[in-house]
């Protein structure tokens, strides 16, 4: 009987363990950002420059693209990172910033005519 006992528990304990053993796993998920442009607030911007970048030093990310057909660039990082993005085209321009999660994290960037005080970029 005692016996007994001492398998049943021996292998509940090793079906829990085997049970809790995927929680330990590192999330391997990539760090992923896709930023939309767009002007009037719903039409989506093609060939838009963008600039990406951490303002802080020593850094690496500093990317410079142009919107696809969709009106939308993507960027993959290793880590978490907070960056700024600015958008133009022609006499259009938008700011904004992310803080890109494990995931995939999307910003769109509304562009308006250089100067406007609502364009979110801190220097017009």
């Amino acid at each position: 009987m005692k016996r007994l006992v001492t398998a049943i528990s021996a292998s509940l304990l090793l079906c829990a363990g085997v049970l809790l053993m995927p929680s330990c796993e590192k999330d391997n998920s990539k760090y992923k950002l896709t930023i939309v442009v767009t002007a009037n607030d719903t039409v989506r911007v093609q060939n838009a420059s963008v600039r990406v970048f951490a303002p802080v030093s020593p850094t690496y990310v500093d990317y410079y693209d142009a919107t696809d057909e969709r009106g939308e660039t993507h960027y993959t990082f290793l880590n978490k990172v907070v960056v700024e993005v600015i958008a133009n085209k022609g006499s259009f321009k938008g700011c904004s910033f992310a803080e890109v999660n494990q995931g995939t994290n999307t910003v769109y960037i509304d562009l308006k005519p250089h100067g406007s005080d609502d364009n979110g970029c801190s220097t017009n």
